[in-house]
Parts: C-alpha cells; sequence; structure tokens
C-alpha cells in the first residue's frame, strides 16, 4: 500500500513540470494571438490609411493640395480646429458643396473609400502621418502602430 502511494506521488510529480510548460505555452500562445490581433488591426488601419492617401491622390489634392493644407479654391483640411467627423466628411464629400465650388463625388467614390479618405485626412490632422507619400507597409518597411486610442473618431 505505502509502495503504490509512493508511486502515485512519484508519478504526479513528475508531471507537474510537464502540467506547468503545458500552462506557459498555452498562455504564451494565447497573449501571441492577441498580440497578432493588435497588429492586424494596426495593419488594418495603416492599409485604410495608405489607401485613403491613393484616393486623395486620384480626386482631391488638385484642390485641397497635396498634403491637404488646402489652396486658394479650396479649405485646408488638416487643420485641427476644422475637423470634420466621418459622417460630415461623408456628407460633404459625397454631396459635395455646388455653391462652393466642390462637386458630388459620389458616382466616382463609395464609402468605404469616402471612409478611407477620411482616415488619411485623420492622420494628418492629429499629425499621425508626416507630409507626403507614406510608406506601402509602414514606415522603414515595418509594421505601422497607430498611437493608442488612434484614430480619435
Amino acid at each position: 500500500m505505502i509502495t503504490n502511494l509512493v508511486r502515485r506521488l512519484i508519478s504526479v510529480r513528475s508531471m507537474l513540470p510537464a502540467a506547468l510548460a503545458m500552462f506557459c505555452a498555452a498562455s504564451l500562445g494565447v497573449f501571441q494571438m492577441q498580440e497578432v490581433a493588435l497588429a492586424q488591426a494596426a495593419s488594418d488601419t495603416y492599409k485604410d490609411v495608405y489607401d485613403g492617401w491613393k484616393w486623395w491622390h486620384v480626386y482631391c489634392y488638385r484642390c485641397h493640395g497635396v498634403n491637404g493644407i488646402g489652396a486658394t479654391n479650396a479649405p485646408n483640411l488638416i487643420d485641427p480646429n476644422r475637423r470634420l467627423s466621418q459622417a460630415a466628411f461623408l456628407k460633404i464629400v459625397r454631396d459635395g458643396i455646388p455653391d462652393k465650388g466642390m462637386q458630388a463625388w459620389d458616382k466616382l467614390l463609395d464609402p468605404k473609400q469616402i471612409g478611407q479618405i477620411h482616415m488619411y485626412v485623420l492622420a494628418r490632422t492629429d499629425n499621425v502621418l508626416p507630409p507626403g507619400r507614406p510608406d506601402e507597409v509602414g514606415p522603414n518597411g515595418g509594421a505601422w502602430v497607430p498611437p493608442r486610442g488612434w484614430p480619435k473618431r
């Protein structure tokens, strides 16, 4: 009877390190999955900003300037004091402001594309993205991680 008890204790004691190792590996996997999810969210955000820049340079820069600082015929869109909500931005871009010379873009841009342009404008307004052409994958070829809490909508 004592020998059976000793055998059980030895077998339980030998399984403890293995169980601990499995627990640590599982925990690490959870943390890695969370990091991957955060990196993916940052990557998706950056893709929207980058795609917004591409649409900007097809449709918007002629009037609002290469970096969104405005021109003689269109306002500065990166002025923090003139920040537009996504809904207001969508409405203005979609419907235009005919009496101020802004055409409606609803025939050429869908709401997703307009939202991407808004993300680009927000990134420039919040100084999250410097002037000029953004890198396609992120700064210096690495993953782009937006500041905590960005975008502030």
